[in-house]
Parts: C-alpha cells; structure tokens; sequence
C-alpha cells in the first residue's frame, strides 16, 4: 500500500482533500499536512512522519509549490525512504486520478507518480481553447461520431414501430440521475467504477441547448467516447444493433427520463440515483436528492416496473434503498 500525504501552504491541504473526497468518497491512508507561518523544514519532517507513524508503506506527497517548504521538506523526507517520491503542483484533478487509483490492489508508488504527473497537467484547460482530441475507440462502431453529433431537432416522439430486438442492445451497466448530468462524480469517480465504453448524457434540454452541449462533451471522461442526446435518440441507439453489447452509462437528469427510457425497453440491474438539485416547493431527502410531486410519482412507476433505486452519490458511499427513503420521509403511503 502507498500512504499519500497532501501538503500545502496555509489551510489549503484538508480542504483539497475534502474537495477531491465529495467527488470519489473517501480513501484509506491519506493524510493532509497544514503548513502555517511560524512554522519551518522540521515542523514539516515531524508532521510527514507523524502521518505515516511506524509504517513501512511507500510514500507519496503531493505539495503545492516547486521549491517550497513543503517540496524541500518533502524531498528530505523521501529521500531516506527507498520507493517513495514528492510531486509538486497538486490539485483537484490530480487528487482524483491519484485516489482513484491507490484503490487498486496493484498500485505502486511509480503507477501513482505517473498518474499525478499526467492529470495534474492536463486538468488544466481553457474552455474555448475547445476539447482536446481524445484516441480512437477501436471498439466504436464506425459510425457512433454520426450518432452521437447528428441533429437534435428531430421530433422527440419515438416511433413505435422502429425495430427492437432485445437481444441485440446495448449493455447498460449503469442508470443513474443526476441534474447536473456529466460533473466531477460521474466522470472522475463512477466512469472509473462502471469502466463503460460510452457514456451518454441524456437529456432533451441538454442536446438542443449547443453551450451546454459543447460544455459536457468538453468534461467527458477520456476513457469513454462521451454523447450527448435527447431521450427519444438514446432510446434508438440503445436497439441499434451495430452497438450490440457494447458496455454503457447513461445518465439523466430527472426521474421522469429515467422511467421514459425503461418504459421504452431499456433494461438495468438499479437505478442509481446520486444528485437531484433543489429548488423551491421540493423536499430534500438526503444532502444531495430532492423531489417534488412529480419526482415520487416517477419513482413510484419506476419501483412498478420492478426496478430497484438506490440513493448513492460516489461508488465508496453508502446505499439507501429510494423507497424506503421515500417512506422515512413521510412521502410515500
């Protein structure tokens, strides 16, 4: 195991790592270092030791400025530890690929310097700069660019007589809901976890408004080919033969698409629910659901259909059954 320790200048060390712990849930063996005037080189050696105690873990430190107190002190400290390093220039992206991947049983000291080194440079972009170019998905069918960048102004009504076979469909290994569709959730921590080829936002409102278009295609996740499209498009897609199998995440915005797109045959294990933005004359169920009137009468249909729904916001949090939540509250019979 690797313990990781954030150092930083002034406060800014915990309220990195709490930042990046909303966004993946919570890692073992990770420690933040405050370093704040009056202190110097030894108080930092003292605290780095104290966090890792008597282990003989591998070490990692992540700190904020090249050159600074916490680099110098750092490099003295790892220096004396054979397999261990200090990475300078940590943040927020750099937290998550680097939590994401101690995680695994496999992790070493050089697979967590290479992945601080990497993300924490290329989480660094410009919105009109535009999207960098992302490598070929060898397992995309040839014209999935056509699906996934073809008109929105189609008619959202589906027809009902276009081929289904639902032997021949895409394999959804996550359903989840979320208003804020594609953010730092879905794609720093549950892309890792369900691992999808393709990810799609799926929303009406989302894939005929081209800013908000633009923008979540921009922070797709660049191990899964990211598109955007409305409900009656995704519902097509899904029955495509050409994407038989082919390993997915969907997420909508609301319940009531949830229940459009399994009404119309899309098939899931659960329904995860993970982040439904209040507003007024909605009840907030957890620190991160809310629903109105329309919400629990979607999830009532949804519970009818026999699928399960569970209130979770990143992979490492708990799950709450949605029903029972829903009853807890008093807004369920």
């Amino acid at each position: 195991m690797v313990a990781i320790i954030i150092a930083a200048h002034g406060e800014s060390a915990p309220a990195l790592l709490g930042s990046t712990t909303m966004i993946v849930g919570d890692v073992d063996n990770v420690h933040a270092v405050t370093f704040v005037p009056g202190q110097g080189p030894d108080d930092l050696l003292e605290a780095y030791g104290n966090a890792i105690g008597d282990s003989d873990d591998d070490v990692l430190i992540l700190v904020d400025l090249f050159g600074g107190s916490p680099y110098n002190a750092g490099a003295r400290f790892v220096a004396e530890r054979e397999g261990s390093d200090v990475v300078s220039g940590v943040n927020i992206p750099m937290l998550v690929e680097v939590f994401t991947a101690a995680r695994r049983p496999n992790a070493t000291i050089d697979k967590l310097v290479a992945k601080a080194l990497k993300a924490g440079s290329t989480g660094v972009r410009a919105f009109k700069a535009g999207k960098p170019a992302k490598p070929a998905q060898t397992s995309t069918p040839q014209n999935a660019e056509a699906e996934s960048t073809a008109s929105t102004s189609e008619a959202a009504e589906i027809d009902p007589n276009f081929p289904r076979d639902p032997n021949a469909t895409m394999k959804v290994a996550a359903l989840r809901i979320d208003s804020r569709l594609i953010h730092g959730q879905v794609a720093g921590a549950w892309v890792s976890y369900v691992a999808p080829q393709t990810l799609i936002a799926a929303s009406d409102s989302a894939a005929n408004d081209e800013l908000r278009k633009t923008l979540l295609l921009q922070v797709g996740p660049a191990s899964a080919r990211t598109n955007v499209l409305d409900i009656a498009k995704t519902i097509r897609v899904y029955f495509n033969p050409e994407y038989k199998d082919m390993r997915t995440m969907i997420v909508v915005e609301s319940p009531m698409d949830a229940l459009k797109l399994l009404e119309a045959g899309v098939t899931v294990d659960e329904v995860n629910v993970g982040g439904v933005t209040f507003k007024p004359g909605m009840t907030l169920i957890t620190e991160a659901v809310s629903v109105n009137d329309e919400h629990v009468e979607a999830y009532k249909a949804i519970n009818d259909l026999g699928v399960t729904m569970t209130l979770q916001q990143v992979p490492t949090s708990s799950r709450t059954d949605m029903m029972s939540k829903l009853k807890e509250k008093g807004l369920l019979a």
